[in-house]
């Protein structure tokens, strides 16, 4: 049996992509099945760990935001603990890119402590 023919993508014609008005809802999906999906969150309670958790052991990446926890301390240092036990346990990793996002990656992925330059 022949291989299908890939799928045509289309392409956007714009030379500038304008972030302002732009939303993940309006966001086209250019692929097929993935074996691995990077989902954003905002992480506002320690509650919300055991969902970081799950996706980590299905194999995904989590880019997360933790500015709601900026003015509380305690708890987000608890959460960052747990955070590591987490990514500790499947051996995957876990990196500040900024004051208030980390990358939460699975087993198999490392995110790079060093900025790309030109």
């Amino acid at each position: 049996m022949a291989a299908a023919p890939p799928q045509m993508r289309r392409i956007p014609t714009e030379q500038f992509f304008d972030l302002r008005n732009w939303s993940a809802d309006k966001a086209e999906d250019y692929g097929g099945k993935a074996s691995m999906i990077v989902h954003t969150m905002m992480l506002s309670k320690l509650e919300q760990i055991k969902q970081v958790t799950t996706e980590l052991h299905d194999g995904n990446m989590i880019l997360i935001d933790f500015t709601p926890l900026t003015s509380d301390q305690e708890t987000l240092h608890k959460i960052l603990a747990e955070l590591e036990r987490a990514v500790a346990d499947i051996d995957g990793d876990l990196v500040g890119v900024s004051q208030k996002w980390i990358v939460v990656a699975p087993n198999g992925v490392r995110v790079s402590r060093k900025k790309m330059s030109n």
